[in-house]
């Protein structure tokens, strides 16, 4: 499934889908510790919001990183997003994103693997295979525990068929 940057794909997001938050100021918190900010998110073809865009910056060897949504909590007063089972190593092991990155199948099973290990669901042994995976698969990644960000995700779907809705 492809995936777009959510201001590339609804420039306007911060206004009409996010209640004036800019999501992409968001300092990225693991165990207490400032790992970089959120750039952008990762938006599927269907509207769901998949993944953060994560800047280390000079936190952990500057580099861009992908942070799979279900996996962070957010704190909108403070404008960070929290995520307790991150590390400092596991945002090391993790495979770089550039702004030009074709993310296919594979790159996505390469960062999932890279935070599998430090899940707090049961190894079931997953097998990977790109022409079946399902998101809904591994919902620790990518379902929505933050309410906010789940109406969010609401918002931006219904626009989205309205829009689609205005072309017909």
């Amino acid at each position: 499934m492809a995936l777009y940057k959510l201001d590339e794909y609804y420039p306007n997001y911060q206004n009409d889908i996010f209640d004036g938050y800019n999501i992409k100021n968001f300092d990225v918190y693991a165990q207490d510790d400032k790992v970089g900010s959120v750039t952008n998110m990762m938006i599927d073809d269907d509207a769901h919001f998949r993944y953060f865009i994560v800047d280390t910056g000079f936190w952990v060897f500057g580099k861009k990183i992908l942070l799979p949504v279900g996996m962070a909590r957010i704190d909108y007063e403070n404008k960070r997003v929290y995520v307790p089972v991150l590390t400092k190593q596991q945002v090391e092991d993790l495979p770089e994103f550039t702004e030009d990155l074709a993310i296919d199948n594979d790159y996505e099973e390469r960062v999932r693997g890279v935070y599998r290990p430090y899940t707090t669901a049961p190894n079931i042994g997953f097998m990977y295979a790109a022409d079946i995976y399902n998101y809904r698969q591994e919902p620790y990644f990518y379902a929505l525990n933050d309410l906010n960000l789940r109406r969010y995700e609401d918002r931006f779907r219904a626009k989205r068929n309205h829009s689609r809705a205005d072309l017909l």
